[in-house]
């Protein structure tokens, strides 16, 4: 087994902290740099309303388009995960879940990023909303169940991470 064998933090923003490691591996030493969040992961949720999915459409700075994307957002101190994501839904599509569980843990590249997102399933939707943090309105999009494939087709650009809380569902519910 790989065993750490010292970390420091080589570079810090307001969301990263990137460290290198050294690691050794049956004697030899190997350096990586591994990319850490400053909090405690994020959610992301698949809200349902009766054979309905619920979708936005975000500003994805990193690439400078707008993307298809759930409800997410990162895990405030002290919050719980259904906390923060019942706090998502509420502040990125003006609903609050009484029926929410978490259904898979995803590491978005576990080679170089230590991030976790928590996929929650979102069921028994009201209507409550809270302001949040985003400099724009998000648009949100609602598809029955039965037309999402087509719905993705149709987009270009999607988080890898609603393909797999998808394939989740699909394949444990």
């Amino acid at each position: 087994m790989p065993k750490i064998l010292k970390q420091k933090s080589i570079f810090k923003s307001k969301l990263f902290d990137i460290k290198q490691a050294d690691i050794e591996f049956n004697g030899i030493t190997m350096k990586y740099e591994i990319i850490s969040g400053t909090g405690s992961g994020a959610v992301m949720v698949v809200p349902f309303i009766e054979n309905d999915i619920i979708f936005i459409k975000e500003y994805a700075a990193a690439i400078d388009d707008y993307m298809i994307t759930f409800p997410k957002g990162k895990i405030d101190k002290g919050e719980t995960i259904e906390e923060a994501a019942n706090r998502e839904l509420q502040e990125e599509v003006g609903y609050k879940s009484k029926e929410i569980k978490l259904i898979k843990k995803l590491y978005l590249a576990p080679g170089y990023i230590d991030h976790m997102t928590y996929v929650m399933v979102a069921k028994e939707l009201s209507v409550s909303s809270l302001r949040g943090d985003e400099p724009e309105e998000l648009e949100v999009i609602r598809v029955h169940r039965d037309d999402v494939i087509n719905f993705l087709d149709k987009n270009e650009i999607i988080d890898s991470r609603v393909h797999a809380a998808l394939n989740i569902i699909e394949n444990h519910e």
